[in-house]
């Protein structure tokens, strides 16, 4: 039996396959140019090297994501975006304190402010661009034709908390036992990389200071001091006899040591223009690090020479510093505490 046909209506039911337009050749061809066109960008961009490793590197020590710059400046490293700083912004360089500046980098967490040396004339700009220091801006990284700088460290300890690092490092320089580092408040034991320098003066001229890098303050107090008392034992004669007994006519000083910023550059001209009368200098060396306090590169005439003086005593060459594994930085001390001799008030009047 042969089966009825599909009338009209049936066979109209049906769906029917619609064909896209063929693109044209000349479109592919436009698609295709711009897409290896982006290719060759993004590979280029790639495998451009850092316009500086040791920029890069410092900035990566600070965990930097992201840099703000005040006009064109030559700065890439491959995990770091560069912004340009917004108008606003920017006139805030010329004005004569930094809170605007500081409230916007801090908003941007892992942000640093990127500026030209020597381009503005007023304000926080002039001296950021004369690599001056501003205690609310610590510098990341210095060069000649580039500055950055990010917020500085909120320090937030109180009178009491102050005198007490100066009151500890003074009972342990009498003999104390060594407290425990859970004994000291939570803002001294607060975790984060710091360098103490403990300091023994007489009459305000220092007699011996050492310094200690730990991972709170209250480590680095504990450290400093014993390194201290142990270098006054080691030299005990000279120093005039045993520090319990010299210790009554010593002042006790408690201080950071902040760096401000990595040197990029060891050309003399660079160094005595970066390290002003606020400023120390040290160098990173494998494991080990030296430096020179403020007053005693005021001593021997300038950064540079200051440094030269450094290398030599260590027995060291320039040359050192153009080495993979020495960083060269400035830093700034930072007043923590004082304890005064207990007899300076009876030995004035004999003066």
């Amino acid at each position: 039996m042969r089966a009825a046909p599909l009338d009209n209506r049936e066979r109209s039911s049906r769906p029917r396959r619609v064909h896209a337009p063929r693109r044209s050749l000349l479109t592919r061809l436009v698609v295709l140019g711009g897409l290896l066109s982006a290719l060759a960008w993004l590979a280029a961009w790639l495998l451009t090297p850092d316009s500086a490793p040791a920029l890069c590197d410092a900035l990566a020590r600070r965990r930097i994501v992201r840099v703000f710059a005040d006009g064109d400046l030559a700065l890439r490293c491959a995990s770091i975006r560069l912004e340009a700083l917004p108008a606003g912004l920017a006139r805030g360089l010329d004005e004569r304190t930094p809170e605007a500046l500081v409230g916007f980098l801090r908003a941007h967490k892992g942000s640093a402010l990127a500026v030209a040396p020597g381009v503005r004339q007023h304000g926080v700009g002039k001296q950021l661009g004369s690599l001056a220091h501003v205690p609310e801006l610590l510098a990341v990284a210095l060069a000649p034709d580039l500055a950055v700088y990010a917020p500085a460290r909120d320090l937030a300890l109180s009178g009491a908390q102050r005198e007490a690092l100066a009151y500890v490092a003074r009972a342990l320089f009498r003999g104390a036992r060594e407290p425990d580092v859970a004994s000291f408040p939570a803002s001294l034991r607060r975790v984060e990389r710091v360098e103490v320098v403990v300091t023994l003066s007489k009459q305000g001229e220092p007699r011996l200071w050492r310094s200690a890098r730990g991972t709170s303050i209250a480590r680095a107090l504990l450290t400093a001091t014993r390194v201290a008392r142990d270098r006054w034992r080691e030299r005990e004669q000279a120093m005039g006899g045993p520090l319990a007994q010299q210790l009554l006519g010593l002042d006790v000083e408690v201080a950071l040591l902040t760096e401000d910023g990595t040197l990029l550059s060891s050309q003399s001209t660079f160094v005595d223009r970066a390290i002003t009368p606020a400023h120390g200098i040290g160098f990173d060396r494998r494991t080990a690090w030296h430096y020179v306090l403020p007053r005693e590169v005021a001593r021997r005439k300038g950064g540079f020479q200051a440094l030269s003086s450094q290398l030599r005593e260590l027995g060291l060459t320039p040359a050192v510093l153009a080495e993979s594994d020495t960083r060269l930085y400035r830093f700034v001390v930072v007043p923590l505490g004082l304890s005064q001799a207990p007899l300076r008030g009876a030995e004035a009047p004999a003066r």
